[in-house]
């Protein structure tokens, strides 16, 4: 047999074998795609649907990019204050539960998931800083259309100071709870976050590996590491909600941006330069890298009008491990008898 026959029958061969282990390959892989498909559809259909627990009245504000639900509670001709919740696993207005009915006895209490959280609409957009800047500002101009009392929790908080200093005329008070001192300083988004927020919008794998970052246990995880500082009220019932939300349809595309770090926002600039009254509420065993009176000073160094509040054994979630002592800071600030 000629050489180069033989040599092209040798290259057929290597070639044959190559795609053989190649297709053993594709089918090993493509079982295991098939398999996380499965789990993740059974992940999403055990969830169960979402409701509200806050038993106001409930409402949906077609904005641009999608409908938001938000709920309303209090006399009409009180002063409006607008609650808005902090980032993380399964966030939503339920971590304002224990507030809304007393506060509302005082104002006129709007409370609302954001866009890609909690019963709002949940579409399958790159979540940006600007995308939750415009959604509060118009959501204020549009639907509240009053200068509003505007408490805002973590992350959140700097698209309210930017908002204030954009519009003022949309503000009368602001009150930040538990602000990460991230937001008084550039964001420095690493090549590994980048990979993230790519790898979280996956359709498979990256659902896959939403799903075991929004698990129970690592819900449970993720308050008793940095969000309680008394674990007990770490309820069932708790981790149950926050569960079932982080588990709706398309709940992984905003928290992609946010475990990326891609929503932080350096704000210092603005604050420094707000005229309207900031009242600052930090837990004291909040878990950050500073301690509470650091964390405090950081803020006062860069507007030193502002009112620091801080709250005995409390964390992050301050507003529900105590809710009457965070209630009458709102109340109090926001000028209504305690």
């Amino acid at each position: 047999m000629p050489l180069q026959i033989m040599f092209i029958e040798e290259r057929m061969n290597t070639i044959m074998a190559f795609a053989r282990k190649l297709l053993t390959t594709s089918a090993v892989i493509g079982g295991a795609l098939g398999a996380l498909a499965i789990y993740n559809k059974v992940t999403e259909t055990t969830a169960g649907e979402l409701d509200t627990v806050l038993r106001g009245e409930e409402r949906r504000y077609p904005w641009k990019n999608g409908d938001m639900f938000y709920e309303v509670k209090g006399a009409r001709d009180a002063k409006p204050l607008l609650l808005i919740h902090g980032f993380g696993p399964g966030a939503s207005s339920y971590e304002w539960r224990k507030n809304v009915d007393t506060l509302a006895q005082n104002y006129r209490v709007y409370v609302l998931d954001l866009l890609g959280f909690g019963l709002s609409d949940r579409p399958a957009v790159d979540y940006t800083v600007e995308t939750y800047i415009d959604l509060i500002g118009d959501f204020i101009r549009e639907v509240i259309n009053k200068p509003t009392i505007v408490v805002a929790h973590g992350v959140t908080g700097a698209y309210v100071v930017a908002n204030a200093y954009r519009k003022p005329q949309l503000f009368e008070r602001i009150v930040l709870v538990s602000p990460p001192t991230s937001m008084l300083q550039e964001p420095n988004a690493s090549p590994v976050s980048t990979l993230w927020k790519g790898v979280l919008r996956l359709p498979v794998i990256g659902q896959f590996v939403y799903n075991v970052l929004t698990s129970r246990q690592a819900i449970n995880g993720y308050y008793d590491n940095q969000g309680y500082h008394n674990p007990g009220l770490i309820s069932d019932e708790l981790v149950e909600y926050v569960y079932t939300s982080a588990h709706q349809s398309n709940s992984r595309y905003a928290a992609a941006s946010y475990i990326s770090h891609s929503l932080n926002l350096d704000v210092h600039e603005e604050l420094a330069r707000l005229k309207m009254p900031v009242t600052v509420v930090l837990g004291r065993e909040t878990f950050q890298p500073q301690s509470v009176t650091e964390v405090s000073q950081a803020f006062k160094r860069v507007n030193s009008n502002l009112d620091v509040r801080i709250v005995d054994r409390a964390s992050y979630q301050l507003q529900d491990e105590q809710p009457a002592k965070f209630n009458d800071i709102v109340r109090e600030y926001a000028g209504a008898a305690v």
